[in-house]
């Protein structure tokens, strides 16, 4: 694992210096202090957040809705094509190491997108060599978005990904297992989860249920590409600027943009799994609505507890950065990209503050599977003539 990555976890609290909101921390988050105390719900509490946040299929299909109806610029445009530049660096870097090791250099990589959303990433994996897209998403109007953007995608755009598959899933993930859903013959080389597994850690079977989706048809070697909220940040910033609202929760509203809420801060040492919090970023996650924010409730992702889970499931983390220190890491090596993806105001590449502060609350996290077993020869994008009545194959003339 990076020597930069680190664990939240729970021990005995400690107290932080106050920072101004508008530093810019470019180095590693220091250890967050910890508590011991059960989490501990008010029924009045939880009755007014659920009446105020949307479950996660509710927001994302109304989101398309929106999008349709009010098109405008987003304000968070540097934070958008900065996150898209994270994602570009990850598949470059990590597609052209694993082609290496390809017999066949004509080979395409197989692809299997978990949270596919709109189909946003499919051509940074066209541009990567993928022969076969595979994607779900619990988000039917995403995935409708999905094929009308592939229906109307300029051809450069589109011509080599030869076969792209599209597959809605149940949002109970605690039930949801892929292994018999998916096409007999598909494996992949690569799996790729961005900003979802937050969504995910409700429960330990939940999360077990994730690595079993993502392993389930991933090749010996093969690479899963994650990018995840940082619990250190998050708890670290309700810790020490954290207000509460008329309802006794603990608000974090200091940024323009976003908007965390904790009905407690207070942790179970014993219980890495379901420390459920409420969030809110503008165009991305949530609304407002009569003024009044509607949250998205997500999910703690204790760190330690998500390497040990990985461990189970022969996945081993090979890269484990926060989003400014994986911007440090490849900024230089990736500079030309920068220019063309972020469009940064000026070439020292300064990003308004408050945008970095959002980008401070996520990690990049690569794993590598070890399957220390027999695999099936894969098929590069096999032509599936038996698709379950779940998959849907877009047309790529």
């Amino acid at each position: 694992m990076s020597s930069s990555s680190q664990s939240l976890q729970f021990t005995d609290s400690e107290s932080h210096e106050r920072a101004p909101i508008k530093k810019v921390n470019i180095g590693n988050e220091p250890e967050i202090g910890q508590i011991q105390q059960q989490i501990e719900y008010s029924s009045k509490g939880m009755a007014q957040n659920q009446k105020n946040s949307l479950t996660a299929k509710e927001y994302y299909d109304q989101q398309i809705k929106n999008t349709e109806t009010h098109r405008r610029i987003s304000r968070l445009y540097y934070l958008r094509n900065f996150q898209n530049w994270v994602k570009a660096v990850l598949i470059n870097e990590y597609s052209t190491s694993l082609k290496q090791n390809f017999t066949d250099k004509r080979n395409l990589l197989n692809v299997f997108e978990m949270g596919c959303g709109k189909g946003g990433d499919m051509y940074k994996w066209s541009k990567a060599g993928t022969g076969l897209w595979f994607g779900i998403d619990i988000s039917s109007e995403s995935l409708k978005e999905a094929e009308r953007r592939h229906k109307t995608q300029k051809e450069d755009k589109k011509k080599q990904i030869q076969k792209i598959y599209l597959m809605e899933t149940k949002a109970d993930s605690d039930s949801t297992l892929f292994r018999s859903r998916l096409p007999q013959d598909i494996y992949f080389d690569f799996v790729s989860m961005q900003f979802m597994a937050n969504l995910l850690f409700s429960s330990e079977q939940a999360v077990e249920n994730m690595f079993e989706n993502m392993t389930c048809r991933l090749t010996n070697q093969g690479i899963v590409l994650m990018t995840i909220t940082d619990s250190n940040v998050l708890v670290k910033k309700m810790r020490e600027f954290t207000t509460k609202d008329i309802e006794g929760n603990y608000v974090y509203s200091r940024n323009q943009y976003f908007s965390i809420k904790f009905e407690s801060l207070q942790f179970s040492k014993n219980k890495p799994f379901g420390q459920q919090y409420y969030f809110y970023l503008e165009d991305s996650v949530g609304f407002k609505e009569d003024n009044q924010i509607k949250y998205v409730p997500e999910y703690l992702i204790e760190l330690q507890a998500f390497e040990q889970k990985a461990k189970e499931y022969n996945l081993e983390i090979i890269e484990n950065l926060n989003f400014i220190d994986f911007f440090e890491k490849y900024k230089q090596k990736h500079s030309d990209l920068l220019k063309i993806m972020v469009k940064p105001p000026s070439d020292e590449w300064k990003m308004p503050m408050d945008q970095w502060e959002i980008a401070h609350l996520y990690r990049v996290v690569v794993l590598r599977h070890l399957k220390g077993q027999a695999q099936p020869k894969i098929r590069r994008h096999p032509h599936l003539t038996e698709l379950p009545d779940s998959v849907l194959e877009l047309e790529n003339e």
